[in-house]
Protein backbone atom coordinates (compact mmCIF):
# COMPACT_ATOMS: atom_id res chain seq x y z
CA UNK A 1 0.00 0.00 0.00
CA UNK A 2 1.58 3.11 -0.91
CA UNK A 3 2.02 5.76 1.84
CA UNK A 4 -0.65 8.19 0.53
CA UNK A 5 -3.41 5.28 -0.36
CA UNK A 6 -4.86 4.65 3.13
CA UNK A 7 -6.90 1.77 3.24
CA UNK A 8 -10.49 2.48 3.77
CA UNK A 9 -12.49 0.80 6.36
CA UNK A 10 -14.51 -1.62 4.28
CA UNK A 11 -17.36 -1.16 6.96
CA UNK A 12 -17.89 2.14 6.07
CA UNK A 13 -18.76 0.76 2.78
CA UNK A 14 -19.90 -2.56 2.73
CA UNK A 15 -21.59 -3.32 5.52
CA UNK A 16 -23.27 -5.95 4.16
CA UNK A 17 -19.87 -7.93 4.16
CA UNK A 18 -19.88 -8.27 7.41
CA UNK A 19 -23.14 -9.91 7.95
CA UNK A 20 -23.39 -13.79 8.21
CA UNK A 21 -26.24 -13.27 5.91
CA UNK A 22 -24.37 -12.10 3.18
CA UNK A 23 -25.20 -14.66 0.75
CA UNK A 24 -28.84 -14.97 1.13
CA UNK A 25 -28.84 -11.70 -0.01
CA UNK A 26 -27.89 -12.35 -3.56
CA UNK A 27 -29.89 -12.94 -6.23
CA UNK A 28 -29.57 -12.62 -9.89
CA UNK A 29 -31.07 -9.16 -11.69
CA UNK A 30 -31.34 -7.96 -15.57
CA UNK A 31 -28.88 -6.19 -16.67
CA UNK A 32 -30.82 -4.27 -18.94
CA UNK A 33 -33.99 -3.27 -15.54
CA UNK A 34 -30.75 -1.76 -13.75
CA UNK A 35 -29.56 2.27 -14.64
CA UNK A 36 -26.33 3.98 -14.06
CA UNK A 37 -25.73 5.68 -10.87
CA UNK A 38 -26.67 9.14 -11.84
CA UNK A 39 -23.38 11.26 -10.85
CA UNK A 40 -21.00 8.32 -11.25
CA UNK A 41 -17.24 9.81 -10.86
CA UNK A 42 -14.99 7.08 -11.97
CA UNK A 43 -14.04 6.22 -15.44
CA UNK A 44 -15.08 2.84 -16.99
CA UNK A 45 -11.45 0.50 -17.73
CA UNK A 46 -11.23 0.46 -21.50
CA UNK A 47 -8.36 -1.53 -23.94
CA UNK A 48 -6.48 -4.49 -22.46
CA UNK A 49 -8.26 -4.01 -18.94
CA UNK A 50 -11.82 -4.49 -20.06
CA UNK A 51 -10.98 -6.96 -22.29
CA UNK A 52 -9.33 -9.11 -20.05
CA UNK A 53 -12.52 -8.56 -17.42
CA UNK A 54 -14.51 -9.80 -20.62
CA UNK A 55 -12.95 -12.68 -21.00
CA UNK A 56 -12.93 -13.83 -17.74
CA UNK A 57 -16.61 -13.21 -17.13
CA UNK A 58 -17.01 -15.61 -20.08
CA UNK A 59 -15.15 -18.01 -18.62
CA UNK A 60 -15.46 -17.96 -15.04
CA UNK A 61 -19.16 -15.60 -14.58
CA UNK A 62 -19.40 -12.82 -12.29
CA UNK A 63 -17.71 -13.93 -9.15
CA UNK A 64 -18.40 -10.99 -7.08
CA UNK A 65 -21.95 -9.41 -6.65
CA UNK A 66 -22.42 -6.03 -8.22
CA UNK A 67 -24.17 -3.79 -5.40
CA UNK A 68 -27.42 -1.66 -6.84
CA UNK A 69 -29.79 -0.05 -4.88
CA UNK A 70 -33.87 0.10 -5.17
CA UNK A 71 -35.05 3.43 -5.81
CA UNK A 72 -38.60 5.04 -4.34
CA UNK A 73 -40.14 3.92 -7.71
CA UNK A 74 -38.86 0.46 -7.47
CA UNK A 75 -36.27 1.02 -10.54
CA UNK A 76 -32.65 -0.62 -9.67
CA UNK A 77 -29.85 1.86 -9.70
CA UNK A 78 -25.64 0.69 -9.79
CA UNK A 79 -24.00 1.44 -6.93
CA UNK A 80 -20.69 -1.04 -7.26
CA UNK A 81 -19.70 -3.07 -9.88
CA UNK A 82 -19.70 -0.88 -12.97
CA UNK A 83 -17.20 -2.37 -14.76
CA UNK A 84 -18.45 -5.57 -13.85
CA UNK A 85 -21.49 -5.02 -15.33
CA UNK A 86 -20.00 -3.51 -18.34
CA UNK A 87 -18.10 -6.00 -19.28
CA UNK A 88 -20.74 -8.60 -18.22
CA UNK A 89 -22.82 -6.93 -21.00
CA UNK A 90 -20.13 -7.11 -23.16
CA UNK A 91 -20.24 -10.58 -22.86
CA UNK A 92 -23.50 -11.27 -23.89
CA UNK A 93 -25.14 -11.98 -20.16
CA UNK A 94 -28.59 -10.92 -19.34
CA UNK A 95 -28.45 -11.15 -15.81
CA UNK A 96 -25.63 -10.70 -13.13
CA UNK A 97 -25.67 -11.74 -9.05
CA UNK A 98 -26.28 -8.66 -7.28
CA UNK A 99 -27.12 -7.07 -3.66
CA UNK A 100 -29.81 -4.79 -3.63
CA UNK A 101 -30.06 -1.86 -0.84
CA UNK A 102 -32.79 -0.60 -0.16
CA UNK A 103 -33.88 3.02 1.64
CA UNK A 104 -30.12 4.92 1.05
CA UNK A 105 -30.09 8.48 0.80
CA UNK A 106 -28.57 9.89 -1.77
CA UNK A 107 -25.60 10.83 0.46
CA UNK A 108 -25.21 7.19 1.40
CA UNK A 109 -25.36 5.54 -2.16
CA UNK A 110 -22.94 8.51 -3.01
CA UNK A 111 -20.65 7.16 -0.01
CA UNK A 112 -21.23 3.46 -1.47
CA UNK A 113 -20.26 4.39 -4.78
CA UNK A 114 -16.80 6.10 -3.77
CA UNK A 115 -15.77 4.14 -0.74
CA UNK A 116 -16.43 0.79 -3.21
CA UNK A 117 -13.93 1.79 -5.44
CA UNK A 118 -11.18 2.99 -3.43
CA UNK A 119 -11.08 -0.52 -1.77
CA UNK A 120 -10.49 -1.74 -5.51
CA UNK A 121 -8.18 0.52 -6.50
CA UNK A 122 -5.40 2.80 -4.17
CA UNK A 123 -6.02 6.39 -4.41
CA UNK A 124 -2.53 6.89 -6.89
CA UNK A 125 -4.40 5.16 -9.12
CA UNK A 126 -7.01 7.14 -9.76
CA UNK A 127 -7.43 10.28 -12.17
CA UNK A 128 -7.36 13.37 -11.29
CA UNK A 129 -10.89 13.86 -11.55
CA UNK A 130 -11.80 11.02 -9.88
CA UNK A 131 -9.10 11.96 -6.52
CA UNK A 132 -11.03 15.01 -6.64
CA UNK A 133 -14.58 13.22 -6.13
CA UNK A 134 -13.24 11.08 -3.25
CA UNK A 135 -11.93 14.08 -1.73
CA UNK A 136 -14.85 16.39 -1.66
CA UNK A 137 -16.75 13.51 -0.11
CA UNK A 138 -14.38 12.82 2.46
CA UNK A 139 -14.37 17.13 3.00
CA UNK A 140 -18.12 17.35 3.47
CA UNK A 141 -18.00 14.11 5.59
CA UNK A 142 -15.54 15.94 8.20
CA UNK A 143 -16.94 19.29 8.35
CA UNK A 144 -18.89 20.19 11.01
CA UNK A 145 -21.53 21.84 9.30
CA UNK A 146 -21.11 20.07 6.07
CA UNK A 147 -22.85 23.00 4.07
CA UNK A 148 -22.17 23.77 0.36
CA UNK A 149 -21.46 27.79 0.68
CA UNK A 150 -19.03 26.87 3.28
CA UNK A 151 -17.35 24.20 2.01
CA UNK A 152 -16.81 26.35 -1.46
CA UNK A 153 -15.87 29.63 0.11
CA UNK A 154 -13.14 27.56 1.66
CA UNK A 155 -12.08 25.69 -0.73
CA UNK A 156 -11.57 29.29 -2.83
CA UNK A 157 -9.81 30.79 0.03
CA UNK A 158 -7.60 27.73 0.02
CA UNK A 159 -6.98 27.42 -4.07
CA UNK A 160 -6.04 31.15 -4.21
CA UNK A 161 -3.76 31.45 -2.08
CA UNK A 162 -5.70 32.94 1.22
CA UNK A 163 -6.30 32.90 4.51
CA UNK A 164 -9.17 31.48 5.85
CA UNK A 165 -10.97 32.58 8.79
CA UNK A 166 -10.50 29.70 11.36
CA UNK A 167 -13.16 31.22 14.12
CA UNK A 168 -15.79 30.28 11.05
CA UNK A 169 -17.93 26.95 12.32
CA UNK A 170 -16.08 25.13 9.62
CA UNK A 171 -13.43 22.74 11.34
CA UNK A 172 -10.50 22.84 9.08
CA UNK A 173 -10.86 19.65 7.21
CA UNK A 174 -8.13 20.31 4.65
CA UNK A 175 -5.65 19.59 7.27
CA UNK A 176 -6.92 16.36 8.05
CA UNK A 177 -7.22 15.35 4.35
CA UNK A 178 -3.66 16.94 3.36
CA UNK A 179 -2.18 14.45 6.41
CA UNK A 180 -4.51 11.84 5.39
CA UNK A 181 -3.61 11.55 2.10
CA UNK A 182 0.08 13.50 2.19
CA UNK A 183 -1.03 16.47 -0.04
CA UNK A 184 -0.27 20.13 0.36
CA UNK A 185 -3.75 21.69 1.59
CA UNK A 186 -3.50 23.99 -2.11
CA UNK A 187 -3.03 20.25 -3.80
CA UNK A 188 -6.16 18.99 -2.25
CA UNK A 189 -8.13 22.40 -2.94
CA UNK A 190 -7.51 21.95 -6.57
CA UNK A 191 -8.51 18.48 -6.96
CA UNK A 192 -11.99 19.06 -5.63
CA UNK A 193 -12.34 21.80 -7.78
CA UNK A 194 -12.17 19.44 -10.19
CA UNK A 195 -15.63 17.90 -9.39
CA UNK A 196 -17.26 21.01 -10.55
CA UNK A 197 -16.42 20.51 -14.13
CA UNK A 198 -18.89 19.31 -17.21
CA UNK A 199 -18.03 15.98 -17.64
CA UNK A 200 -16.30 16.90 -20.99
CA UNK A 201 -13.69 18.87 -19.28
CA UNK A 202 -13.36 16.02 -16.66
CA UNK A 203 -12.01 14.06 -19.68
CA UNK A 204 -10.00 16.76 -21.23
CA UNK A 205 -8.04 17.10 -17.59
CA UNK A 206 -7.57 13.38 -17.35
CA UNK A 207 -6.41 12.27 -20.72
CA UNK A 208 -4.25 15.82 -22.03
CA UNK A 209 -1.08 16.13 -20.12
CA UNK A 210 -0.34 19.11 -18.19
CA UNK A 211 -3.83 20.08 -18.11
CA UNK A 212 -4.60 20.14 -14.29
CA UNK A 213 -4.66 23.80 -13.71
CA UNK A 214 -6.51 24.74 -16.88
CA UNK A 215 -9.24 22.01 -15.58
CA UNK A 216 -9.08 23.90 -11.91
CA UNK A 217 -9.34 27.53 -13.64
CA UNK A 218 -12.70 26.67 -15.96
CA UNK A 219 -14.34 24.72 -12.66
CA UNK A 220 -15.30 28.69 -11.55
CA UNK A 221 -17.29 29.25 -14.88
CA UNK A 222 -21.22 28.16 -14.31
CA UNK A 223 -21.74 24.61 -15.97
CA UNK A 224 -23.78 25.79 -19.08
CA UNK A 225 -20.39 28.41 -19.88
CA UNK A 226 -18.27 25.37 -19.59
CA UNK A 227 -20.47 23.42 -22.12
CA UNK A 228 -20.49 26.42 -24.42
CA UNK A 229 -16.69 27.11 -24.07
CA UNK A 230 -16.39 23.43 -24.76
CA UNK A 231 -17.88 22.99 -27.86
CA UNK A 232 -16.82 26.76 -28.97
CA UNK A 233 -12.77 25.26 -28.73
CA UNK A 234 -14.08 21.33 -30.48
CA UNK A 235 -15.68 23.44 -33.40
CA UNK A 236 -12.70 26.10 -34.25
CA UNK A 237 -10.19 23.46 -33.31
CA UNK A 238 -8.58 25.46 -30.52
CA UNK A 239 -6.52 24.06 -28.08
CA UNK A 240 -7.17 25.78 -24.71
CA UNK A 241 -3.70 26.57 -23.03
CA UNK A 242 -3.28 27.35 -19.22
CA UNK A 243 -2.73 31.33 -19.44
CA UNK A 244 -6.08 31.36 -21.37
CA UNK A 245 -7.56 29.53 -18.81
CA UNK A 246 -6.47 31.92 -16.07
CA UNK A 247 -7.94 34.78 -18.50
CA UNK A 248 -11.32 32.95 -18.32
CA UNK A 249 -11.43 32.95 -14.36
CA UNK A 250 -10.00 36.71 -13.88
CA UNK A 251 -12.75 37.59 -16.25
CA UNK A 252 -15.54 35.65 -14.92
CA UNK A 253 -14.92 37.08 -11.07
CA UNK A 254 -15.14 40.42 -12.09
CA UNK A 255 -18.56 39.43 -14.36
CA UNK A 256 -19.84 36.24 -15.31
CA UNK A 257 -19.45 35.23 -18.29
CA UNK A 258 -21.55 34.75 -20.81
CA UNK A 259 -21.63 33.27 -24.67
CA UNK A 260 -20.58 36.44 -26.28
CA UNK A 261 -17.79 37.73 -24.22
CA UNK A 262 -16.71 33.61 -24.30
CA UNK A 263 -16.41 33.64 -28.13
CA UNK A 264 -14.88 37.42 -28.56
CA UNK A 265 -12.60 36.20 -25.90
CA UNK A 266 -11.70 33.30 -28.33
CA UNK A 267 -11.93 34.80 -31.52
CA UNK A 268 -9.70 37.58 -30.47
CA UNK A 269 -6.81 35.29 -29.22
CA UNK A 270 -6.96 33.43 -32.89
CA UNK A 271 -6.78 36.97 -34.31
CA UNK A 272 -3.53 37.27 -32.34
CA UNK A 273 -1.97 33.72 -33.51
CA UNK A 274 -2.50 34.45 -36.85
CA UNK A 275 -0.96 37.85 -36.56
CA UNK A 276 1.29 38.88 -39.84
CA UNK A 277 5.04 38.54 -39.49
CA UNK A 278 7.28 41.83 -39.65
CA UNK A 279 9.85 39.83 -41.83
CA UNK A 280 9.36 37.04 -44.00
CA UNK A 281 11.96 35.10 -45.24
CA UNK A 282 12.57 34.61 -48.87
CA UNK A 283 15.75 32.63 -51.01
CA UNK A 284 18.23 33.86 -54.29
CA UNK A 285 20.14 32.22 -55.43
CA UNK A 286 24.14 32.13 -54.65
CA UNK A 287 25.17 33.76 -58.23
CA UNK A 288 22.21 36.51 -58.02
CA UNK A 289 23.02 37.28 -54.11
CA UNK A 290 27.22 37.09 -55.02
CA UNK A 291 26.43 39.83 -57.73
CA UNK A 292 23.79 41.99 -56.86
CA UNK A 293 23.63 41.76 -52.36
CA UNK A 294 27.14 40.27 -51.54
CA UNK A 295 29.09 43.50 -50.66
CA UNK A 296 25.63 45.40 -49.30
CA UNK A 297 26.10 47.16 -46.19
CA UNK A 298 23.33 46.33 -44.22
CA UNK A 299 19.89 43.78 -44.06
CA UNK A 300 17.99 47.18 -44.14
CA UNK A 301 19.84 48.67 -47.35
CA UNK A 302 18.82 45.22 -49.02
CA UNK A 303 15.22 45.94 -48.15
CA UNK A 304 15.52 49.65 -49.90
CA UNK A 305 17.09 47.76 -53.56
CA UNK A 306 14.71 45.07 -53.04
CA UNK A 307 11.71 46.95 -52.74
CA UNK A 308 13.26 49.81 -55.55
CA UNK A 309 14.08 47.08 -57.86
CA UNK A 310 10.46 45.09 -57.11
CA UNK A 311 8.53 48.84 -58.07
CA UNK A 312 10.23 49.32 -61.08
CA UNK A 313 9.53 45.94 -62.24
CA UNK A 314 5.75 45.80 -61.32
CA UNK A 315 5.88 49.81 -62.94
CA UNK A 316 7.15 48.69 -66.24
CA UNK A 317 4.50 45.95 -66.28
CA UNK A 318 1.55 48.23 -65.98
Amino acid sequence: MKKNSPRRNIADAIDFLTDDSYEQQITDIEISEVSEFSDHPFHLYEGKRLEDMVESIKKNGVLNPVIVRKLDDGKLEMLSGHNRMNASRIAGLEKVPAVIKSGLTDEEAYIYVIETNLMQRSFNDLHDTEKGAVLKLRHEKISSQGRRSDILRELNAIENGDEFDEESQVIDSRGRLAKEYNLDNRKVARLIRLTYLIEDWKLFVDNTKKAFLIGVNISYLAPEMQTYLYQECDEMGIKLNLKNAEALKKMNADKPLDETAISKFLLSNEKEKIKPKEYQSIKVRAKVFDKYLKDIGSPSDVDVIIEAALKEYFDKRG
